[in-house]
């Protein structure tokens, strides 16, 4: 049963051709006919050969998920993670390879990860000796989310080896799913120490790194990248970048329920001002809250040993039944039903 998406977000042209290029290439060394992916959608294996081409998130959820029938419970999203370059980020990978520390690359790195066109949000945070990077797919589709967050941190070694060398590796990595079959796979490509059902999908990295100098650092060709960057980055959809922070706002304070005053805050407007910015893109503050609260839902359900008051409490619900009623109205199911047919939308 396939949902309806009404995230403004899903229609945009924003998903890298890097992406789906890579897809396209796991799957075909699998035996999946590559072709048969895009049949269909739009655009054609040669399409994706073009790196201005940008594909719809709905086009590309299409194709994620025909390639994930087709090769089920294998650890597809890993694979193609692990397949990524420096140069699958486009321009921002090239100004990461000129940075003068990682921290530094984290930074610039975050702030345009969206000129990326990447299906996976990020968030990076430091504790003490520690830093944290984050990342969350807020498409409405649990297997798609999974792929999203696979992919996202089997490319983060390889990025961080190209940058500051074949040491570089995770102390430890989260992931808010439950165990899958394929959980070797985990092991092979990110280390021993990976959790399952956790609150959180996130990869735990030694804060010494962040300082480490890269050994391609040059500061002229920095800055003349930067400012290139910094144009394409201009570029996307300033409605993207609303949604976004907006998002990014209320997930913070998802489980206190996320009120649109404390959301206006953290962006530093009023609630009024927040709402008149929203409405010039035919956007409420209540349909994104409810985006938010779905794909963060849909994540924790994909845990079986996550009770439905615990992911209540987590989505800012005050009570079990709101929340049930709230699912019914995504989904059709309640989240029992939903967790028995396997998550499938």
């Amino acid at each position: 049963m396939q949902m309806k998406a009404v995230d403004p977000q899903y229609q945009l042209a924003l998903v890298s051709p890097f992406l789906l290029q890579t897809l396209a290439e796991v799957a075909g060394s699998h035996g999946v006919d590559p072709h048969a992916l895009c049949r269909g959608l739009g655009f054609t294996l040669d399409d994706l050969q073009d790196p201005a081409q940008r594909i719809s998130y709905r086009q590309a959820v299409a194709m994620i998920q025909r390639a994930l029938k087709a090769l089920p419970q294998q650890g597809l999203g890993l694979w193609v993670g692990h397949q990524n370059v420096l140069g699958t980020l486009g321009l921002l990978g090239h100004v990461l390879s000129l940075c003068k520390t990682l921290r530094d690359a984290f930074d610039i790195g975050l702030r345009h990860q969206h000129t990326t066109g990447g299906l996976a949000n990020c968030t990076v945070q430091q504790q003490g000796d520690e830093f944290f990077v984050e990342a969350e797919c807020r498409l409405p589709y649990s297997d798609v989310q999974i792929f999203a967050v696979e992919e996202f941190f089997a490319s983060l070694p390889v990025y961080g080896r190209a940058l500051v060398g074949a040491d570089f590796k995770a102390l430890r990595v989260e992931f808010m799913h439950a165990a899958p079959a394929y959980q070797d796979e985990y092991l092979r490509l990110l280390g021993a120490d990976v959790h399952f059902g956790c609150l959180h999908n996130r990869m735990v990295i030694a804060g010494h790194w962040l300082d480490t100098r890269l050994p391609n650092h040059h500061a002229v060709a920095l800055r003349q990248a930067l400012k290139l960057l910094e144009l394409e980055s201009a570029q996307v959809h300033r409605k993207l970048d609303l949604i976004q922070a907006v998002e990014r706002a209320i997930s913070r304070d998802l489980t206190q329920g996320s009120h649109i005053e404390q959301v206006a805050s953290d962006l530093n407007m009023s609630g009024r001002t927040l709402r008149r910015r929203l409405s010039e893109h035919d956007l409420t503050f209540e349909a994104l809250l409810e985006q938010v609260r779905r794909a963060r839902t849909l994540s924790l359900l994909a845990n079986p040993q996550l009770s439905i008051e615990r992911i209540t409490e987590a989505v800012g619900y005050s009570d079990v039944r709101s929340f049930r009623r709230a699912f019914k109205r995504w989904t059709g199911l309640s989240p029992s039903a939903y967790r028995e047919e396997g998550g499938q939308l």
